[in-house]
């Protein structure tokens, strides 16, 4: 389990990674992959955003319904039954 500083921190680190990317910081990146990553930064959130999506439930009702959609598929890429995950 994270802290939430830990958690602010890799948020921090996410960001600077898609700059790199989007930048050409990181070289030999493929163009599509700087362009995805441009395309993710540019409405990445910065810390005054934070508190106004979690207000926002439909914001939190759509990353709800993403995070259960990933989990799922890495669930069964790993070969694990429904029955275990959906607890």
């Amino acid at each position: 389990m994270s802290t939430t500083l830990e958690q602010a921190r890799a948020l921090l680190s996410a960001r600077r990674f898609l700059l790199d990317l989007c930048c050409g910081k990181i070289k030999r990146v493929p163009r599509e992959v700087r362009l995805e990553a441009r395309a993710r930064v540019k409405h990445f959130p910065l810390s005054w955003d934070l508190p106004r999506i979690v207000e926002d439930e439909s914001a939190m009702e759509h990353m709800e319904d993403i995070e259960k959609a990933h989990r799922r598929q890495f669930w069964e890429e790993a070969g694990v039954r429904r029955e275990a995950w959906e607890l």
